[in-house]
């Protein structure tokens, strides 16, 4: 699906062990709320009806999803490449009482430790393409995937100004690479997204733009970064983004796309 390229795991590893302890404090902020909000509100759409389906959910981090998935009777395994990450989410599962509910591993989402079609529905949100095959290898027929992806024209935007060489290449489909803290990723469009899983076996149901509407909106960045906001303020907020994310006409501004899809 993609091309192969070395990835500096360790480098990759110790970036997120660093990030490990604060990396939930984003989402409590309102920017990150908004957007774990909205992020929540599309994936329960796509979930599961049987609470025994398994799921997995790749460069899971310090357990976003996981932590609800698990509260909501799913079997979960969570896998990460930082252990650090790990650790944080381990003990958030254990203080919420469903650790017992989840299989924490170890290990880097472009070579996944599992049999071929292991799992109901598999969710990776590390914005990946690279690690497509591996995610679709794991899903079982008739079992439902979802991806985040590197958006490319909204990478080019968000990359203008500091290199507008850089953007103007991905643009001219000179370039599909761009970086995202410090990692190097490939960078589809909606189209081209949708025709690489097509190619290996997945029926796109859909495909939303999220991540950095709060910037387009023109949000004040003392507002997005505060822990306490007006209610009102934060509902419109939700409504407007995850509008947003699914209309198709302003697609191209967002940092990243989700695709669900179906493995046929």
């Amino acid at each position: 699906m993609s091309e192969k390229e070395p990835r500096d795991i360790e480098g990759v590893r110790m970036r997120w062990d660093e990030h490990a302890n604060k990396y939930d404090e984003w989402y409590e902020t309102l920017q990150g709320a908004v957007e774990h909000h909205v992020d929540w509100d599309l994936l329960k759409a796509y979930l599961p009806e049987n609470r025994d389906a398994k799921i997995l959910d790749a460069a899971g981090g310090t357990g976003r999803i996981t932590l609800p998935l698990a509260k909501m009777g799913y079997s979960v395994t969570l896998c990460d490449i930082s252990p650090g990450m790990l650790n944080v989410a381990r003990q958030k599962l254990l203080k919420d009482g469903v650790l017992d509910k989840v299989e924490i591993l170890e290990c880097d989402v472009c070579k996944l430790r599992f049999a071929d079609e292991s799992f109901d529905f598999v969710l990776c949100w590390d914005g990946m393409i690279e690690a497509a095959e591996e995610l679709i290898r794991v899903t079982k027929r008739g079992g439902r995937i979802s991806i985040f992806l590197m958006n490319k024209c909204g990478g080019a935007i968000s990359n203008f100004c500091e290199d507008p060489d850089s953007a103007l290449a991905l643009l001219r489909s000179k370039s599909n690479y761009l970086y995202d803290d410090k990692e190097k990723h490939k960078a589809v469009s909606a189209e081209e997204a949708r025709k690489l899983c097509e190619a290996e076996g997945i029926r796109v149901i859909d495909i939303y733009a999220v991540c950095g509407w709060m910037d387009v909106l023109h949000i004040p960045e003392k507002i997005g970064k505060s822990r306490n906001w007006d209610e009102k303020f934060f509902r419109q907020a939700a409504e407007m983004v995850l509008r947003l994310t699914k209309e198709p006409s302003v697609r191209g501004m967002s940092r990243h796309l989700v695709l669900y899809g179906e493995r046929t």
